[in-house]
């Protein structure tokens, strides 16, 4: 049989304890930047798109207000 060592008792008790929380806060930020990472590309695509779409629509409007004065008055 194996003899088991005892359990940490006081500080050492207190420092494996604050270790293992330290550990898991950290890893748990880790995750975290990198959802706010994935979630800021995400936020950056939709804004480039809206403005892609956005410039497309002055050209457009351009073009047709160009062709309108084109035709001359009414």
């Amino acid at each position: 049989m194996t003899e088991e060592s005892p359990a940490p008792r006081g500080d050492a008790a207190w420092k494996h304890e604050r270790e293992t929380i330290s550990k898991r806060n950290a890893e748990a930020h880790k995750r975290a930047q990198g959802a706010r990472r994935s979630r800021d590309a995400i936020v950056a695509a939709t804004q480039r798109d809206a403005l892609d779409r956005e410039a497309k629509q002055l050209h457009e409007l351009n073009d047709r207000i160009a062709k309108q004065r084109a035709r001359g008055p009414r």
